[in-house]
């Protein structure tokens, strides 16, 4: 449920910045399958998916796509320094502080490998 308030909040904003063209990289696989296949029905999310599904339309070209957590560290940084905050919506104009450690490491152009535990 998080994930489609951050969603839905994330793609107001870039509506509202007049923004194209937008993909979208999510790392909760069910709410990528929820949003891309109309045919499963969940009632008790199914106005915020509505809503996402409708704000997607806006755009020219939009793209949702499944990427796994360690793709998505900026997004997973930034949720878990939101959920110490009492307002429910903060923009930051530039970079929060708890990112800076992975700007820097994007910016060494290293990766980092996905665990599987077999």
């Amino acid at each position: 449920m998080a994930e489609l308030w951050a969603l839905k909040d994330g793609l107001t904003l870039a509506s509202q910045l007049r923004i194209s063209d937008i993909c979208v990289e999510l790392d909760a696989e069910l709410i990528v399958l929820l949003l891309t296949n109309y045919s499963i029905n969940n009632l008790m999310i199914e106005p915020l998916l509505d809503d996402c599904r409708t704000l997607l339309k806006k755009f020219h070209n939009s793209t949702v796509h499944h990427i796994f957590r360690e793709a998505n560290q900026y997004a997973d940084a930034l949720a878990k320094f939101g959920a110490t905050f009492s307002s429910d919506y903060v923009n930051f104009v530039n970079p929060s502080p708890v990112v800076e450690d992975l700007l820097a490491f994007d910016k060494t152009k290293l990766f980092c490998n996905r665990l599987i535990s077999v």
